[in-house]
């Protein structure tokens, strides 16, 4: 089967960089708005989540449905492979993971409030359902930047390769 040679792999890195920037920026950029976010005031909050469905379809998706079909890309058109190695094998697995967590719960909660805030308008924040999606919202984003966090380190670490030490003898 063919593979990518050396420049192939350097022009795939790069585009792994962007995607990654594009994912966690999205997702950083999304929290910085939650954290300074005031849910006595309508306006801001409706706005706010506009913001977050902009920024969800346009930046943090792009980035993580690229960055999926680039990691199938690697591993099948690499010597990378899918599970070659453990932690690249964890990363992949974390990556999907936290791809699905964000579909299929920061997603539909956020699309579920803005649902909420253009029916009942300022009413939907006192809304015990409201109250509760957005925080949970926050918390999850929370556990995904984590996993992002937790994927960083086992791509600059690679646990478990082995490392050849110098001599300076």
């Amino acid at each position: 089967m063919w593979k990518f040679g050396s420049l192939g792999l350097k022009v795939l890195r790069m585009f792994h960089f962007l995607l990654i920037v594009l994912f966690l920026g999205g997702i950083l950029s999304s929290f910085a708005l939650i954290l300074r976010l005031d849910l006595s005031n309508y306006t801001d909050v409706y706005t706010s989540y506009k913001v977050f469905d902009i920024i969800s379809d346009n930046v943090v998706k792009i980035g993580a449905q690229g960055t999926i079909l680039l990691g199938a890309v690697y591993g099948f058109f690499t010597r990378w492979g899918f599970v070659k190695h453990k932690w690249l094998a964890l990363k992949w697995l974390l990556f999907i993971a936290q791809t699905f967590i964000g579909i299929l719960i920061v997603d539909k909660l956020m699309v579920s409030n803005l649902m909420l805030l253009e029916t009942e308008k300022a009413l939907a924040l006192t809304d015990p359902i409201f109250v509760h999606n957005h925080y949970l919202r926050f918390y999850v984003v929370i556990g995904q930047i984590g996993l992002t966090l937790i994927a960083l380190v086992l791509s600059v670490l690679k646990p478990g390769r082995s490392r050849t030490i110098l001599s300076t003898h």
